[in-house]
């Protein structure tokens, strides 16, 4: 049976980690490996300045379950320390959508999907659109994810029996908030900028100025992924690429630097 980590920057108690871990634990060996806590927004980080802390892996629901103090990459690592292989990496069902490189590069969700395809493991990302309330929420998302968990389950099987495509790393798979069996897949470009970060300039009791970003979203273009997922309301499934660097951008940068 294939081995397939299972992690999130969501914590152990998001409902999309939850209903995902028992869908995914029905077909294959699943070893759930999370932060203990919630580590949205961390990108590919990792915890290099102090040691991580590890609570012992106990049995639940079929799946082992083990977290950590430390970021979603780091689930990553201590998978390749605690499983004995590993056939996929899954990351998810995040609360909120990682739609665009901007969401793609900030998340910790797609984050752990870098650092698993940087080791030439497969991976998907998971993100699920959600109210701006149910973001950095531990309990994630409280919605139907019947269906939603059954694609996702497909797409993993698929993955596994069949590999990626040639020169696909990892997958950014993008759910619409209500995911039916009748919501498609598309296959998507990622939009560049997905939200405009609007500085808001606040004053604390103590008189001191103190500043929140704000994320205020923006219209998809033609057939990318907030496009399909935002306005059409259908699942965005973009490829993830580590070597970009061809020949000749390598002989633009030769030409640019003779100088």
């Amino acid at each position: 049976m294939h081995s397939v980590c299972l992690t999130n920057d969501d914590g152990p108690y998001s409902q999309g980690l939850l209903r995902l871990a028992d869908k995914l634990s029905e077909v294959v060996n699943l070893t759930v490996i999370v932060p203990e806590n919630q580590r949205s927004a961390t990108g590919k980080s990792l915890t290099l300045n102090r040691p991580l802390r590890v609570n012992k892996s106990t049995r639940v629901n079929g799946y082992n379950l083990i977290t950590h103090d430390g970021t979603p990459a780091d689930s990553v690592i201590l998978a390749t320390h605690f499983m004995e292989k590993i056939d996929l990496v899954v990351s998810g069902i995040n609360a909120g959508g990682n739609i665009g490189y901007q969401s793609m590069l900030t998340s910790g969700t797609v984050g752990a999907a870098f650092e698993a395809a940087i080791k030439r493991i497969p991976a998907i990302a998971v993100s699920m659109e959600a109210n701006p309330a149910d973001w950095f929420n531990p309990d994630g998302s409280n919605r139907e994810f019947d269906a939603a968990c059954d694609k996702i389950q497909r797409l993993a099987l698929k993955v596994l029996e069949e590999g990626l495509p040639d020169g696909i790393d990892a997958l950014n798979l993008s759910l619409p908030c209500e995911v039916t069996e009748e919501t498609k897949i598309e296959v998507a470009r990622p939009t560049r900028i997905r939200m405009t970060n609007k500085v808001d300039c606040r004053i604390d009791p103590h008189g001191r100025e103190y500043y929140w970003f704000q994320g205020i979203e923006q219209s998809g273009n033609q057939g990318d992924d907030a496009q399909i997922v935002l306005e059409n309301q259908q699942i965005a499934l973009s490829p993830i690429i580590i070597e970009t660097v061809n020949e000749s951008d390598l002989d633009k940068i030769r030409h640019f630097t003779k100088i």
